[in-house]
């Protein structure tokens, strides 16, 4: 656990829930970290001592997809300013997560993209929940494409920036879609794009898979896997978005099988 020093008088206090999605080491004591927490969003805090051990306790700080309950203060300003980490306690043991090396490089991809993509104090209860949910279901996840996708997913929906998936973006026709264009938000008939440059050519397992996801939670399969042409597809949606490639993204699905596994 960790509780720091007395906060201002005009500084208010939050209890959260939040997942680490990264951190710097702000001194020999210090850590700024970005928490993603479930009723702020997104909050930068700084974790003043919160590395200093004692006699009886050696110190490490927080790692980076450590879960926990935190309480932080913060001025009026929120978006302007650092909160103060005042309180750390972890909430949940995710040392699977840990045991391979392609788990932690799943989880620090959603981490990753949840950063890059949302915005500070913008609260996302349920992606929050399904960011939990990934995590807990990587620490024992024999592979971790399906996990990652399904996540992938979640977060464009939570955003707002989910691409369409059952028709063409361009005419609504639901047959022959044979491209993806993340400038046009979404699937593109073979008849509409010639006059595209932005898009990606995409299998017709891919659709299916895409639009599998994209129905309603009761009709979806979650034990049928998921092929390596959604993850991409969302990849490279997320890239357009972020302004450069998730930098996780090729530990997953390597960059010479995204061109060719669409």
């Amino acid at each position: 656990n960790h509780r720091g020093s007395a906060y201002d008088s005009g500084m208010s206090l939050i209890h959260d829930e939040a997942v680490v999605l990264g951190r710097i080491d702000y001194s020999e004591t210090s850590q700024v970290l970005v928490l993603f927490t479930r009723e702020c969003g997104k909050v930068r805090a700084i974790a003043k001592g919160i590395k200093r051990g004692t006699k009886a306790r050696f110190a490490v700080g927080v790692d980076l997809l450590d879960v926990g309950h935190v309480v932080f203060s913060s001025r009026g300003e929120r978006s302007e300013t650092l909160a103060t980490l005042t309180e750390w306690k972890p909430s949940r043991s995710l040392w699977g997560l840990r045991e391979k090396l392609f788990r932690i490089h799943a989880g620090q991809y959603a981490a990753e993209v949840t950063a890059q993509l949302t915005e500070d104090w913008d609260a996302h209860p349920e992606l929050f929940d399904a960011l939990v949910s990934t995590l807990a279901a990587l620490t024992d996840a024999p592979e971790p494409l399906d996990i990652v996708t399904r996540y992938q997913f979640a977060l464009l929906d939570s955003i707002g920036s989910l691409p369409r998936f059952d028709a063409c973006v361009l005419c609504g026709r639901k047959e022959d879609l044979t491209h993806f264009s993340s400038f046009e938000g979404g699937l593109i008939c073979r008849h509409c794009e010639p006059g595209h440059v932005e898009k990606r050519e995409v299998a017709a397992r891919t659709v299916e898979a895409l639009r599998g996801l994209a129905a309603p939670e009761a009709d979806r399969s979650e034990s049928a896997g998921i092929p390596t042409g959604p993850f991409t597809v969302l990849n490279y949606h997320i890239a357009h978005l972020m302004g450069r490639e998730p930098l996780l993204g090729t530990s997953l699905v390597p960059r010479s099988s995204q061109r060719t596994a669409y």
